[in-house]
């Protein structure tokens, strides 16, 4: 087998090359915190403390170890093999290119549908406030977000470590003012109203975790990523873990059941119920956490139709990079496909769950990968800094790929049509790479001819 053929680098990659742009283990961590704190914690903690009361902890701790598992996976694969692009690089490695191309495309799908849900969601919370076109609004934030990116992973970084301040903080401050007002009666009994509401909260909970992984996704990007990207995601996953699971405590514990149900509060309006006079900036921090993860859609989206791009697969214009290293044509797509999405006002349910759907594959796929590194790479496993355990190789990755079937076949089980809609997509796809192929093999056989 020859490996320098089938390593995820293997094809034309200029991002990240200049050591001065990229970004160190301190700078990963803030990406991914500021990528997995949002509006899972800020604005879904109520619907969920409705449903499972003081199982809520359960919920967040449970949905924790899924998405912990899942991205020490990517972290493995990463050691050994760091890429840009990586779900879509580790598909097309380890299964075939055209699986790499389905999850590639597929990801474009999910960040069209993510990002525009995110805008969309920034500006239904606004509008509370002030009397705007929510859809004007949503394309202004959309459009503020491109220019941060197209500005190249630097600045990306730079805004990303002011916005985290501001996620964390909301959260610190809630927990630190709220674990005063904690009675252990309200959070008992554990379990809440039994094991199947909360083994279903679990799986909700889980999207507040996605974007652990994000660091593989810019593996070029980051100095010594073989050794920085398993640190940034263990080190990241602490801190989420530890003030998600502190939050949840706080808000159950202060607040109550019948006082949950009654008022079915957001983070802000429980920091209000529990006369925190720091309600008001939590209320900021919670529409900061909206948009925080909008860079890493951007990020990891373009980063695929780059590669994409560069493998051949998609037209070359996307593999161009601009003054700032950052594949400036490729970003600007994602905007104008999501800006379409907001257009069309696309209902929040389709572009959420066609979103997760997209998440949970790569996932899967990824865990695959895990699984088989070490005994089809042995020699690249054994010179990687990060090593899991013989056991762990093989119990992580299959927890990883249940839990990720699971969790899609729930998501689809919401609503049939959301099977359809994914399978439109999917297809759309499936025939462009075939054109495509076809298109390339003609051109091939006229320059031979010629």
């Amino acid at each position: 087998m020859n490996k320098a053929a089938n390593s995820p680098k293997a094809g034309s990659n200029k991002l990240g090359r200049s050591a001065s742009c990229k970004i160190g283990l301190a700078g990963a961590v803030e990406i991914i915190v500021g990528t997995v704190i949002g509006s899972g914690i800020y604005i879904m903690i109520g619907p969920l403390a409705v449903a499972t009361g003081p199982g809520l902890f359960l919920c967040y701790f449970t949905a924790l170890i899924v998405a912990v598992t899942s991205s020490i996976c990517y972290a493995q694969v990463a050691s050994v093999f760091p890429a840009t692009a990586a779900t879509y690089r580790y598909a097309k490695m380890f299964y075939s290119d055209f699986i790499g191309f389905v999850i590639g495309w597929m990801r474009l799908v999910g960040s069209f549908c993510g990002l525009a849900l995110m805008s969309s969601g920034f500006a239904g919370y606004l509008s509370v406030y002030l009397d705007l076109d929510s859809r004007l609004v949503a394309a202004a934030v959309l459009t503020a977000v491109l220019i941060v990116n197209l500005l190249g992973i630097r600045t990306t970084q730079r805004v990303v470590q002011f916005l985290v301040v501001a996620v964390i903080a909301g959260l610190a401050v809630f927990s630190g003012f709220g674990i005063f007002k904690v009675q252990p009666d309200n959070l008992t009994p554990l379990w809440g109203p039994g094991i199947g509401p909360v083994l279903k909260g679990s799986m909700s909970a889980f999207y507040a975790y996605t974007g652990l992984y994000i660091v593989a996704e810019v593996g070029d990007e980051v100095e010594n990523p073989q050794k920085n990207i398993p640190k940034s995601i263990i080190i990241a996953s602490a801190i989420v873990g530890f003030l998600y699971l502190v939050t949840t405590l706080v808000f159950t514990g202060g607040l109550g059941w019948d006082t949950i149900k009654a008022f079915e509060p957001n983070l802000a309006q429980a920091s209000a119920l529990l006369e925190n006079p720091w309600a008001p900036l939590i209320q900021v921090c919670a529409m900061v956490a909206i948009i925080t993860p909008m860079n890493a859609a951007y990020m990891a989206s373009s980063r695929s139709l780059y590669s994409l791009a560069t493998d051949g697969i998609m037209p070359p214009v996307f593999s161009r990079l601009n003054r700032y290293n950052a594949p400036g044509f490729a970003i600007v797509t994602i905007y104008i496909f999501a800006l379409i999405m907001i257009v069309f006002d696309l209902p929040v349910l389709f572009l959420g769950t066609i979103s997760s759907i997209v998440i949970l594959g790569g996932m899967t796929l990824v865990a695959g990968a895990c699984l088989t590194i070490k005994k089809r790479y042995p020699e690249d496993f054994q010179s990687a800094p990060f090593r899991l355990s013989d056991f762990s190789l093989r119990v992580l990755p299959v927890f990883t790929i249940i839990s990720a079937v699971l969790l899609t076949v729930v998501s689809l089980a919401e609503d049939p049509l959301m099977l359809y809609s994914f399978g439109f997509w999917l297809v759309l796809g499936i025939g462009y790479y075939y054109l495509r192929r076809i298109s390339l093999s003609r051109k091939r056989q006229l320059k031979g001819n010629g």
